[in-house]
């Protein structure tokens, strides 16, 4: 019987299918654990108040986004943050009739969780700090590391020296 040669010009060439196969799952991995389009739980209707000091928080890892906003009535604001479970954006009481403070329960549960744990505040520009002062409160009750505030820069900043 007669053996079957290989070509003599694929004497000379690597066979590259392999390595291709290789490249290709690297790039499946890299894909699938990529950060891409993160939800963070912002509130897109908030408008931020603007600052013109400040810094830019770079590190958003172990951070929660609470949302908010002036209730419709009452002195009890509206506090909305994403669901770690879900990924949907959940309404969380900052204090009940009974005196209990669901918003301190699920920040401890997530400082339970993560020692390095820290808070962001988005607020409207135009909220009133007697609704902010109670999500405040459970943030310190949740022994939080940081509470910082989201703010927005200013577009164009024109400063007028006085003669």
């Amino acid at each position: 019987m007669k053996s079957m040669k290989m070509p003599a010009s694929h004497d000379m060439h690597p066979n590259v299918t392999p390595l291709i196969d290789i490249v290709m799952c690297l790039i499946i991995f890299y894909m699938l654990v990529a950060k891409i389009g993160v939800n963070t739980g912002e509130d897109k209707s908030i408008q931020l108040p603007i600052s013109l000091l400040g810094i830019e928080l770079k590190d958003l890892g172990n951070t929660v986004a609470l949302n908010v906003l002036k209730p419709v009535a009452g002195d009890t604001p509206t506090v909305t943050t994403l669901n770690p479970t879900t990924g949907d954006l959940e309404r969380i009481e900052v204090d009940q009739a009974n005196g209990s403070r669901p918003l301190t329960v699920f920040l401890k549960r997530l400082k339970g969780q993560n020692t390095e744990f820290k808070i962001i505040i988005r607020a409207d520009e135009n909220l009133d700090y007697r609704y902010l002062q109670p999500v405040l409160m459970c943030g310190t009750e949740a022994q939080a590391k940081n509470i910082n505030f989201a703010t927005r820069k200013q577009a164009n900043v024109v400063t007028v020296k006085g003669e």
